[in-house]
């Protein structure tokens, strides 16, 4: 092989590994921003809330260690909702700064285009959408749980209680009735102001109202209250003058996992809960579109990279500031998009599905357009 040949098979393999480098490169100032960006929102953030609550703490006398714990369980939630906006902003600083150092320039002389550096942090936003939804549901889930106990015990408004005492609880019980309790005493194993419902075909035929159900060991207890009967557009109410037995599915170590909210609930949780209330022709769009935005709100850190990323590529010579402020506009954009969604999903206006998906399908929409005109 001659001069020249060898010179262009050391050209080749000197182009094949600065591409190689490259990937690793724009990984390595993307994560880095990442985490920077991450950190300190999530910091702001909690510095915030702490500021807003701390009169409520020390009215309350809540013990130091409790507010730390109160904040350690409060930190997975912030980073899952922190994270899309930190993607943004990693997104357009760090493909920004390449950009206003000509580093793009550098890139697309050696083969490098718009959609091999989109390829690159594409796929970092789909790993950190799987890793979002994963961690959401095996563990942010349990932390949310733990710090509504504080709560509940520290901060209601209505002064300390025990986690063992609660108000306002509905229970499904199968396969037709709705079980609604004002308030329970765990301590004591005892229910008050509680009413029963049961349905047929979605119909309410018979309800029962008392002041006083109490767990005797094995069954509950009713010794007073009138139990109400729907037929064929006719009342028909009945005294209850001696102790009824009441046969249900839940004791009282079922009320006390019932006080678990559905926003506190896993994926599958939920969806069990949604089956239930089907069953007993309950409304379900709220919560059906909370389902659905467990899966389209972990895509955000994907689609965020796929809407943002064009528009920071050809950004030459523009400050650190105008970075941030489209990062701003963007975010408020699309998180309005999200809540306008999810409150035409939850009052019915359009299917939960629809409801979920409309931020995303904007913003994928958008991301495509944007990566069609840009420069490659």
């Amino acid at each position: 092989m001659g001069p020249v040949g060898t010179k262009v098979k050391k050209n080749c393999k000197r182009s094949k590994m600065k591409t190689r480098i490259l990937p690793r490169y724009l990984r390595r100032g993307f994560i880095g921003i990442l985490l920077f960006c991450l950190l300190s929102i999530v910091l702001v953030f909690l510095i915030v809330d702490l500021v807003e609550n701390l009169d409520q703490f020390i009215d309350d006398d809540v013990p130091r260690e409790i507010i730390l714990s109160y904040y350690l369980y409060y930190i997975p939630y912030v980073i899952i909702l922190s994270l899309p906006v930190a993607m943004l902003m990693a997104t357009f600083f760090s493909v920004g700064n390449f950009a206003r150092h000509n580093e793009i320039v550098a890139m697309k002389s050696l083969g490098y285009s718009l959609y091999q550096v989109m390829r690159t942090l594409l796929g970092i936003g789909i790993f950190m959408s799987a890793l979002s939804f994963v961690f959401a549901e095996g563990f942010v889930a349990y932390t949310n749980r733990k710090k509504e106990d504080i709560r509940r015990q520290y901060l209601e408004s209505s002064g300390r209680t025990t986690v063992t005492q609660f108000k306002n609880l509905e229970v499904q019980e199968p396969p037709d009735k709705m079980v609604t309790i004002g308030y329970y005493d765990g301590e004591q194993e005892m229910a008050r102001q509680v009413k029963i419902e049961t349905f047929q075909n979605h119909r309410l035929v018979e309800r029962l109202d008392t002041p006083v159900m109490k767990w005797d060991g094995e069954v509950w207890i009713v010794n007073e209250g009138f139990q109400r009967v729907f037929k064929e557009g006719e009342e028909e109410a009945l005294p209850i003058n001696q102790p009824m037995e009441l046969d249900f599915e839940f004791g009282p170590e079922e009320l006390l996992q019932a006080q678990v909210k559905p926003d506190e609930m896993g994926y599958l949780e939920l969806y069990k809960f949604i089956q239930r209330v089907e069953r007993l022709g309950g409304e379900t769009d709220r919560w059906m579109t909370d389902l659905h935005m467990r899966i389209a709100f972990p895509l955000s850190c994907f689609i965020i990279i796929l809407f943002s990323t064009p528009m920071a590529y050809n950004r030459r010579k523009k400050s650190l500031a105008i970075g941030f402020g489209l990062s701003l506009i963007v975010c408020f954009f699309y998180f309005g998009l999200i809540k306008i969604g999810e409150s035409l999903g939850q009052n019915g206006t359009l299917h939960p599905f629809f409801a979920a998906w409309l931020g995303n399908g904007i913003m994928i929409v958008g991301g495509i357009l944007n990566t069609g005109k840009t420069r490659k």
